[in-house]
């Protein structure tokens, strides 16, 4: 188990985390001109990287758990990393919204997932997280519009 100081680092990382996309999803509505597409570029790219680092947890979870480890995990690790390689690669007013239902289909497994893991304890903060960034991407989104 964790230290207490450990845990409230790794949740301030985690939160911290969210900034980026809080803030590019503002920026969407606040930017204009040649700025704007910039700003959308940038947010889909952060959320796309994010869904792919989600997809590299299950790796982790994976090679940590070793030789009986369920191979969903490396599996579904390449999917979210392919899933949020694709969203950046469509135009952001289109990416964005995929990427939103991208996280919340990673939180849907991570859920089913983490407490088998031992990780049942983080599921709170990656809920938090996840309304965040879905809502990031929807407000980004609609701003592109």
């Amino acid at each position: 188990m964790l230290p207490q100081t450990s845990r409230h680092f790794i949740r301030a990382i985690l939160y911290l985390g969210c900034v980026p996309m809080a803030l590019l999803a503002i920026l969407m509505w606040l930017v204009h001109d040649e700025l704007h597409g910039f700003v959308a570029v940038a947010l889909a790219s952060y959320a796309g990287i994010v869904v792919a680092f989600l997809g590299g947890v299950h790796w982790g979870i994976g090679l940590r758990i070793g030789l009986h480890a369920p191979k969903f995990h490396f599996i579904w690790g390449a999917i979210a990393a392919f899933c949020g390689w694709f969203g950046t690669l469509m135009m952001p007013a289109a990416g964005m919204p995929f990427l939103a239902l991208m996280f919340v289909i990673c939180y849907i497994v991570d859920d089913r997932t983490w407490v088998r893991a031992g990780l049942s304890e983080w599921l709170t903060a990656r809920f938090h997280a996840t309304v965040i960034a879905v809502l990031s991407c929807l407000a980004g989104a609609a701003g592109s519009m």
